[in-house]
């Protein structure tokens, strides 16, 4: 079972690791065609995606700022963290 928390957790983290990655390539990268950054935007686009469509459903995108991801990053991090105690409780 530890092990299964253990994969759990560190699904997680690299969730994370991914999008911060794609924030930084936002920055930088112009062709996502290429072989990595488009993996990358295939990884974390599904995850991204419905709480931009939810931002946008608010009107809260448009304004510069990529609300809907610094929303996702914090939404992985207390999934992830509720997810891992939920499981040690079943030990």
């Amino acid at each position: 079972m530890l092990a299964l928390i253990q994969t759990v957790s560190i699904f997680f983290t690299a969730l994370r690791y991914l999008l911060i990655i794609r924030a930084l390539m936002s920055w930088i990268v112009r062709d996502w065609s290429s072989p990595f950054p488009r993996f990358i935007r295939d990884v974390t686009e599904p995850i991204l995606l419905p709480m931009r469509r939810l931002f946008d459903q608010l009107g809260l995108n448009g304004m510069g700022i990529d609300f809907s991801f610094l929303a996702t990053f914090i939404l992985l991090q207390y999934l992830g963290v509720a997810v891992v105690r939920m499981m040690y409780t079943l030990i």
